[in-house]
């Protein structure tokens, strides 16, 4: 039985390690068809990455007084927000790559 589980982390551990390695690189495929106005990302994505980046920029914070621990809750929270917001991105992405069959070199 702990063979068998043991294959079985083995498995789950492989499919994590290559999903994460290809999602990497089609973000990348991702932004540079951006950067060439070749795919146009959601309203979503530029509405997160701009409000991340004046918030965490910000001086104001909702932790501003505590602990130096706590006042960068918020924006660890932000920023997982933006990666969620990014992982989505990525899958639209992909569906767009599949749909038109186009690879931005």
């Amino acid at each position: 039985m702990d063979r068998i589980t043991d294959i079985s982390k083995l498995v789950v551990k492989n499919t994590v390690t290559k999903s994460i390695t290809k999602k990497r690189t089609t973000f990348w495929q991702m932004v540079r068809c951006i950067a060439r106005f070749e795919y146009k990302p959601s309203w979503l994505l530029i509405v997160t990455i701009l409000g991340a980046a004046v918030y965490i920029f910000s001086p104001l914070s909702m932790f501003s007084e505590q602990h130096i621990s706590i006042r960068f809750l918020d924006d660890l929270f932000i920023l997982f927000v933006v990666l969620k917001v990014l992982s989505h991105e990525t899958l639209r992405y992909t569906r767009y790559k599949a749909r038109n069959r186009r690879f931005c070199e």
